[in-house]
């Protein structure tokens, strides 16, 4: 497993509590920020690091060489993902629909249909990405697999939804992350530097 951070380490800036969805989205849409929505709770989303970045930029682009674009839709960090269940928008590392993406707004901003997700975890985020976010992550019908790639060495948990609607961990240290949903693998040789074997 990958250990939790300190709790405390996270930092969330509550901007707004008790808002509607309408009323939030208004707001991000015209913010030069990004804010993730958490059940009428506007909350400020901190920067990442240049390591963060790189990281998925490398795996952005070893997707990108794997998956045509007729077939399958990549999308980085700015993409919100709508969670009606929970009531949640949120904004994935990266994220990838097979076949045609579905959304809930004209502009094509507020994703519906994930078909796997990805998180790069840091030590801010790491507790809730594995926790909260990973739930909410769980009730949408069409995702199959999320995969939470450490930031600080190469290493990798995957979980992917079975055939009877249960989620099952893989662990993968130092070697290929395979996505069963889209028919892509990354190497994680290739995406993480050596020094951080």
């Amino acid at each position: 497993m990958i250990p939790e951070p300190n709790i405390l380490t996270e930092v969330r800036r509550l901007v707004r509590s008790g808002a509607t969805a309408t009323e939030y989205l208004a707001f991000e849409n015209a913010s030069e920020e990004r804010h993730e929505f958490h059940n009428g709770d506007i909350i400020a989303m901190p920067g990442n690091t240049s390591y963060h970045e790189r990281l998925v930029f490398k795996i952005l682009r070893s997707l990108g060489n794997q998956l045509t674009d007729n077939e399958y839709m990549i999308f980085p960090s700015n993409l919100k993902t709508m969670i009606p269940t929970y009531n949640r928008f949120v904004y994935p590392d990266i994220t990838i629909v097979r076949g045609e993406g579905a959304f809930q707004d004209h502009e094509q901003r507020e994703l519906l249909n994930p078909t796997a997700i990805i998180e790069i975890l840091s030590p801010s985020t790491a507790h809730r990405d594995l926790t909260d976010k990973f739930t909410y992550y769980q009730s949408i019908a069409s995702l199959e697999e999320v995969a939470f790639f450490a930031q600080d060495r190469a290493y990798v948990e995957i979980f992917r939804k079975n055939t009877d609607g249960r989620w099952e961990m893989v662990e993968i240290k130092n070697g290929i992350v395979e996505f069963a949903s889209v028919q892509a693998n990354i190497n994680l040789v290739e995406v993480y530097p050596q020094s951080r074997f």
